[in-house]
């Protein structure tokens, strides 16, 4: 039996599909629901998603793939607002970000986010995938440090 790692949605084959050839390659994404707007909701999270942020699967499944439950104090609202107009554009980003940990820590993000189209060139997912770039943030001078 094939193990599901949070999908809510009916068998869906190319969903299936997208969440196979991205797992092994980008180990901390998720997958959000194109087509229903401003909601975007998460019908796929990766192993590597939820130990990055430290929310478990069935927290996180249904949340928008902007990922707000992510955000903080340090979240610059330039970045949020980047990130919603890419959704509601369906175009692709990419964006360096302070997220927050489940546990309250600050960590500096990664966010590339790509729209993925159907057979008729609809896009129907974005693929939301985060590297922890914290420790090459506070290596480079001139780069903002996290605040403990």
């Amino acid at each position: 039996m094939v193990a599901r790692k949070g999908l809510l949605a009916p068998q869906n084959t190319f969903l299936d599909t997208i969440a196979a050839r991205f797992d092994g390659t980008h180990s901390n994404f998720v997958l959000g629901n194109a087509q229903v707007p401003n909601a975007f909701p998460i019908v796929y999270s990766s192993d590597g998603f939820c130990d990055l942020s430290g929310y478990p699967r069935a927290y996180i499944m249904q949340k928008g793939c902007a990922c707000k439950f992510l955000y903080g104090p340090g979240t610059d609202e330039e970045k949020r607002t980047e990130i919603e107009k890419a959704l509601e554009a369906k175009t692709e980003l990419q964006v360096e970000v302070q997220f927050y940990k489940k546990n309250g820590n600050p960590f500096w993000c990664l966010v590339d986010l790509v729209p993925i189209t159907n057979e008729k060139h609809e896009v129907v997912l974005f693929l939301a995938s985060h590297k922890d770039i914290t420790s090459s943030r506070l290596t480079v001078p001139g780069m903002a440090r996290l605040s403990n």
